[in-house]
């Protein structure tokens, strides 16, 4: 069973080889002026809006493929399918991103770091005309969508190693955001304290709703260890109800390389976020 399992020391190994974790905290001591922070978080709140549907999209396809999730120790062919209870724990980041259900329901995280970036663009003393020439997305920024669009699996039919691979670049997403938020958050507070104060006592009207302009990264703050938490028992969920025809540990190397492809994929966003 070692092999069938992945563990915390696992991933935490692979980010150490990688030196994944300083990336963002080099980027944003790279940050000289308000111009310089109002691009580098337009740019880093454009990369993150494209997780939203590519965990949904991923959620989906696990939840679909009740051919490669069963439990063996069910008798009966029609109650052995797991693959909804495999997509479950990546589904609950979804949830979160898309914002609570019902009419009274929250802004979602997208709306949220709209918010969050048009409050900072106007304490800074940039309006919403200056607002896209400062925050514009370069090269660097591009490339990492495209790239987290492919990790996801977007737009296209996916093999069983795709599927795993996906899973891997969903861990690694959700990991490293637990400690981008943080980051981000202790850095707004150390360098710019005033602006922090301005966002925490904002509302932002947006979408016919007011929104609280600092919610976004506090949200994060909190929640990104509990979207870890439940990606990585999703996969653990998947390699123990997995039915298919390749061997364990295969699928776990190729959870494992999709893991370490988001990463290849932060480190080149982060690079060039400056």
């Amino acid at each position: 069973m070692k092999d069938e399992i992945i563990r915390q020391s696992d991933l935490k190994k692979i980010l150490a080889t990688y030196n994944a974790q300083p990336a963002f905290a080099a980027a944003l001591q790279r940050i000289e002026d308000d111009y310089q922070l109002l691009q580098a978080l337009g740019r880093y709140i454009h990369f993150n809006s494209i997780f939203g549907g590519g965990v949904a999209n991923l959620a989906g396809e696990m939840a679909a493929r009740q051919d490669l999730f069963r439990d063996p120790a069910e008798n009966s062919a029609a109650l052995a399918d797991r693959s909804v209870e495999v997509a479950a724990d990546i589904f609950s980041a979804a949830v979160d991103e898309f914002g609570a259900g019902g009419r009274s329901r929250r802004g979602t995280h997208r709306t949220l770091a709209q918010a969050t970036l048009k409050a900072s663009g106007e304490f800074l003393g940039f309006d919403a005309q200056k607002l896209d020439g400062v925050a514009n997305l370069n090269d660097a920024t591009l490339t990492a969508i495209s790239r987290a669009h492919a990790g996801y699996g977007l737009n296209r039919t996916l093999s069983e190693g795709d599927l795993f691979r996906a899973l891997g670049f969903h861990i690694g997403s959700e990991l490293l955001a637990d400690e981008e938020f943080r980051l981000l958050d202790e850095f707004l507070r150390q360098r710019h304290p005033e602006l922090v104060r301005s966002l925490e006592s904002r509302q932002v009207r947006l979408n016919g709703a007011s929104h609280p302009a600092y919610l976004w990264i506090h949200i994060h703050v909190s929640v990104e260890a509990d979207h870890a938490a439940s990606a990585l028992a999703g996969a653990n969920q998947a390699l123990r109800f997995y039915a298919g025809g390749c061997g364990r540990a295969q699928i776990k190397e190729w959870i494992m390389e999709g893991f370490v492809e988001f990463i290849s994929a932060q480190r080149e966003f982060m690079a060039g976020l400056i």
